[in-house]
């Protein structure tokens, strides 16, 4: 059945995957740990622990659920600008938001008017500059994730739903090697948002992404094992902890979250099949986190605030958008809500 024409397949029922929700909830929380931990905790990144891999099980997990959501629509037509058109609706509003947020501190610490205006514009659209010779993504760093989202997007929406699944698997293969061999070079995955190492985020994506499609193909919501849901929700704060307590990552350790430890979480998320107003407020949070958590953090240390208030702020400002984004489109609160496939969009860590 997973080589199927994506047409032919039979149609997955619309249930919401909250097992999936609160991984990925969970997972915003340690990637605004990791950046807290540096940010306002005065740790170098290296010796932050392993939280950018969050951005790579997010991958991971869109992959999953935009060949869930999707590929039967493109198969029928739906067509691959569509497609893209509603990514980027769904992504731009509240990444906008974080950008605004950041937007006085980059336009005070450039002082220069066309400077900032330029970053302003092309950030905000997602397009990444390269003339600041540090990160593509000034006006709000993590954006460089959803540059490499979206570019995984299209090539899904162009080519890979076009492929039988064993084809797909075949791309992902092909790009673990460069994976482990840019992991190895640089001793870590921890790349894709400096202007040197787009092409490592863009590959991060790809390889995550590919991985993703075939575990939907594959499973279909109903997993080939039984890995207890509650340990996988514990397992990715305690390994990104045992890396914190460590002191540093390794590049063999990256790889082998990404390529083992994902999938394993992704299956073990499906194998909850309860209804929690706490899982679904967890993914409901995760987007949200990720756009104003970095933002937050630097106008907290810049203006040198505690840090727990600046934490509990930011936290507070990320539930008010989710319950302000999310709740009135039912006009019933996420408690309630109907089922519906969960649509997670990548958290990632974004400082290279």
């Amino acid at each position: 059945m997973a080589d199927l024409p994506p047409a032919d397949r039979p149609a997955m029922p619309a249930r919401r995957l909250e097992g999936l929700d609160a991984l990925r909830g969970i997972a915003a929380l340690c990637v605004f740990q990791f950046h807290a931990s540096f940010i306002l905790g005065g740790a170098t990144p290296e010796a932050s622990g392993a939280g950018y891999l969050a951005v790579d099980f997010f991958f991971m997990l869109s992959g999953y659920v935009m060949a869930r959501t999707y590929e039967q629509r493109l198969a029928k037509g739906f067509g691959a600008m569509r497609f893209l058109g509603a990514r980027y609706r769904r992504l731009w509003p509240i990444m906008a938001i974080g950008g605004v947020i950041t937007a006085p501190m980059l336009a005070m610490d450039l002082g220069d008017p066309a400077t900032f205006a330029a970053i302003f514009v092309a950030n905000l659209l997602f397009i990444p500059v390269f003339f600041t010779g540090t990160i593509t993504f000034p006006l709000n760093s993590v954006a460089w994730s959803i540059l490499a989202e979206l570019f995984a997007n299209a090539v899904h929406a162009v080519v890979l739903w076009r492929w039988r699944t064993r084809a797909v698997f075949a791309l992902a293969a092909f790009c673990l090697p460069a994976l482990a061999a840019t992991a190895w070079y640089h001793g870590t995955l921890d790349l894709g948002a400096g202007v040197d190492n787009v092409w490592a985020g863009l590959l991060r994506a790809l390889f995550a992404y590919a991985i993703g499609i075939v575990l939907y193909r594959k499973w279909r919501d109903e997993p080939p094992f039984r890995l207890s849901p509650l340990l996988a929700f514990a397992a990715m704060p305690a390994l990104f902890a045992w890396s914190l307590w460590v002191g540093e990552s390794s590049w063999l350790f990256d790889v082998a979250f990404v390529a083992l430890v994902c999938p394993l979480l992704v299956g073990a998320g499906l194998a909850w099949q309860h209804s929690h107003w706490l899982a679904r407020w967890l993914g409901l949070l995760s987007f949200p986190l990720y756009a104003v958590h970095l933002p937050m953090l630097q106008w907290g240390r810049g203006l040198h605030v505690e840090p727990v208030l600046t934490m509990a702020a930011t936290i507070a400002l990320a539930l008010y958008i989710a319950w302000r984004n999310e709740a009135p489109k039912r006009g019933k609160s996420p408690r309630n809500q109907p089922a519906a496939a969960a649509e997670p969009v990548p958290t990632p860590r974004g400082l290279a």
